[in-house]
């Protein structure tokens, strides 16, 4: 049953890797002080900006409306065989409604309701009822940005890394991982026509942590890139003209963070350090010949950004 006063959600576990024990343990992103004063306040009695749900947690933007990130732990086992519902979308009551962008922006155009914590992604619980009141938590406005539709229903790398990453985990039944998503926000972002007071993002990122048959924590970073499918396909109308792949990179957590200003941390024991000590990428200098069917670049920020042609490309 739906608690429209939301005092049963827990919202995102930073020990949740290993539960009750300090190894593998990756806390909520830390905001930069200019972050901080562009997050939206609970209006309700609780302090802060966190807005939690049903295994995940949400931190939107003041000026742009849309989430800062969605950070969600997700879980391999509890999962059931069920058909999928129709998304019903709510506006959350803890925050002011002029700050969270509804189902006026998605109306006849080419773009989908995306959802930033996937819904499939915290379809999990002791029992179907559970698994399918947590998905349906995920469609908030909150956790919502503009997605282009040729990548959004086809996006086979973007909506396949945990997978991925899951099929090198030795124990898939008890396989965890946590994955914080988020939009690129730019000041160069376009506007949907009729909704100038609204830039909609076209770049995302998402960091997926998990535990590896080893006992030891990695986590990777990757952007997804719409620009070119924007371009392509435009904005306006219904398009039947076949998906073109977009562009989807593995890149550094320190760039993440750069473009983000936000502070990735993790531990391994009690001691938290950068979440970037553990990522693989970051001790990988690009050098020719380049990665099979990848293209490495540098950004101007001058991190590596490997492009993926398959998941097979990303280093884990």
């Amino acid at each position: 049953m739906f608690d429209a006063m939301y005092m049963d959600r827990k919202g995102f576990d930073s020990k949740f890797l290993r539960p009750g024990k300090f190894d593998g343990c990756v806390p909520l992103p830390r905001l930069s002080a200019v972050m901080a004063k562009l997050a939206v306040p609970l209006t309700a009695k609780k302090a802060g900006y966190v807005l939690d749900y049903h295994h995940y947690s949400v931190v939107m933007h003041r000026t742009r409306r849309f989430a800062i990130y969605s950070a969600a732990n997700v879980d391999f086992a509890g999962r059931f065989s069920m058909p999928r519902p129709k998304d019903v979308w709510r506006l959350d009551p803890r925050i002011d409604a002029a700050v969270q962008v509804g189902e006026a922006l998605y109306n006849n155009n080419q773009f989908d309701r995306g959802h930033l914590t996937r819904r499939e992604d915290i379809e999990y619980g002791a029992n179907p009822a559970e698994a399918l009141n947590s998905a349906a938590d995920s469609c908030h406005w909150t956790n919502c940005t503009p997605q282009h539709a040729r990548f959004n229903e086809s996006a086979q790398l973007w909506q396949g890394l945990e997978r991925h990453i899951l099929e090198r985990a030795v124990d898939k039944e008890s396989f965890r991982a946590q994955v914080i998503t988020g939009p690129i926000f730019d000041t160069m972002d376009p506007v949907i026509d009729g909704f100038p007071d609204t830039p909609y993002p076209t770049r995302f990122w998402k960091v997926v942590a998990a535990i590896n048959a080893n006992g030891k924590l990695f986590a990777t970073a990757y952007v997804l890139d719409q620009r070119g499918v924007v371009a392509e396909f435009g904005t306006k109308g219904v398009s039947d003209v076949p998906f073109t792949p977009y562009k989807t990179y593995q890149t550094t957590i320190a760039e993440v963070e750069k473009l983000t200003r936000l502070s990735l941390r993790g531990g391994q024991g009690r001691r938290l350090v950068p979440l970037s000590e553990f990522d693989p990428l970051a001790k990988v200098v690009p050098s020719s010949p380049e990665p099979r069917s990848a293209a490495a670049h540098r950004s101007p920020l001058s991190a590596p950004y490997v492009e993926l042609g398959s998941l097979a490309d990303a280093k884990l």
